[in-house]
């Protein structure tokens, strides 16, 4: 085979340009800290730091989820205490005032200092965070607590609200069938403690859709009726029905209301389901990690209003005697509040370990993340330099290569 000049010019241009190039990327890689930078430069690298990327963005929210958690339950801690400290100061003049010495202005004078302690302890009742209220269940949008028309403080009812539920089965509705989850409500607190988490049946008889009204008897499981209701409303779409309980409950307000939205009634049938909580209120803290930090004001404050407003009445009456009575009253609602602070301080105490896991995860998966793209910069500085003397070399090996010709000259 013969070797021309041209050849030898060709293959020195293409040694040369490969060589450039490999200078060319060890100085991209040195200017970016970057090993791989394309998927192209490493596809199986480029991969898994995708997936490191996406894993230490997660553990970035879980983080601020446990930052948030904790700043809830230590505004709830706060309420609890000082709600606490209001109870202390209240067995103090509960003691004082069951004194037989005190005349009734001595005890008026009690009676408004405990009225304003039991407005304060309201307000903790009440406390909010975020715009939402620490003690309202899984509806933190509604004021727990507020007075109703005897002046009595009382729990709003929508802390048994349930708004999930589950169609067993839907029978005479238009003849659906339909089953499974649905986004329905069944809003029927207002019933009593005789709604609750399980399985009714909600019987629906008379419909007329000319005045779109019906009949509605509700079962529990165990075939009991807990309410009925002759002629409710029912909206034009059969989705919405409202009514009240006419089981003779001397209690006015027991009414209910029920949307079945994806099942709307079309005539008379059965309709059996399940009820469950929809908890708003529990922050993920990891893969399938949650907690739920909702607090029932109800069972909380429910007890300590009580035995308050029992105290303000025993003061009115100047009764010592039966003020005496309340202090095993107070006793109790102290050691509940105790209660929930400790399950309070119990998570908080979780909180703080799962924060320590976070940011150990984090400082581990960033750390594998920049063995699988980043640089070894000492490394990569000595193979600069081998390649930029390869590349001189080249040059010099090409002054030789392309020796001057006649041409040259002639020119």
């Amino acid at each position: 085979m013969r070797i021309t000049q041209n050849m030898l010019a060709e293959a020195f241009m293409r040694n040369l340009s490969n060589n450039l190039r490999r200078l060319g990327e060890k100085q991209d890689q040195l200017s970016s800290g970057k090993r791989v930078r394309l998927p192209s430069d490493d596809p199986v690298s480029a991969v898994l730091a995708m997936r490191l990327r996406n894993t230490l963005l997660s553990i970035d929210q879980y983080a601020k989820n446990v930052d948030d958690a904790v700043t809830w339950l230590q505004n709830t801690e706060t309420a609890l205490q000082n709600t606490g400290e209001i109870l202390q100061r209240i067995r103090e003049l509960v003691v004082y005032g069951a004194n037989g010495t005190l005349t009734e202005s001595d005890r008026k004078a009690i009676l408004d200092e405990i009225t304003q302690l039991k407005e304060q302890i309201l307000q903790e009742a009440n406390a909010s965070y975020n715009n939402k209220y620490l003690f309202g269940g899984y509806r933190t949008d509604i004021r727990p607590f507020s007075y109703d028309a005897s002046g009595k403080i009382v729990a709003n009812p929508a802390f048994s609200y349930l708004t999930k539920v589950e169609v067993l089965s839907d029978t005479g509705q238009g003849g659906s069938g339909q089953t499974g989850f649905k986004a329905a409500s069944v809003d029927v607190a207002k019933l009593g403690e005789s709604i609750g988490f399980g399985k009714y049946t909600i019987i629906i008889s008379n419909f007329d859709d000319t005045n779109m009204t019906a009949d509605i008897e509700i079962k529990d499981e165990g075939e009991n009726t807990i309410a009925r209701a002759s002629g409710v409303n029912v909206d034009e779409d059969g989705q919405e029905i409202s009514g009240v309980d006419d089981l003779g409950n001397p209690d006015a307000s027991r009414n209910f209301f029920l949307n079945f939205k994806n099942f709307p009634l079309k005539g008379d049938g059965t309709v059996v389901l399940s009820l469950y909580a929809e908890r708003k209120n529990s922050y993920n803290l990891g893969r399938l990690n949650t907690m739920d930090v909702a607090l029932y004001g109800d069972e909380v404050f429910g007890s300590i209003f009580e035995v308050v407003e029992s105290i303000e009445k025993d003061l009115q009456n100047n009764d010592p005697a039966s003020l005496s009575s309340r202090l095993s009253g107070l006793d109790d609602a102290i050691n509940i509040l105790l209660k929930f602070r400790s399950q309070v301080g119990a998570k908080i105490n979780r909180l703080e370990a799962t924060k320590t896991r976070i940011e150990n995860n984090r400082i581990d998966y960033t750390a594998l993340l920049s063995k699988t793209e980043d640089i070894d910069i000492a490394q990569v500085i000595m193979d600069l330099k081998m390649e930029e003397n390869v590349y001189r070399a080249s040059l010099a090996v090409g002054a030789r290569i392309i020796q001057p010709t006649l041409v040259d000259f002639l020119r």
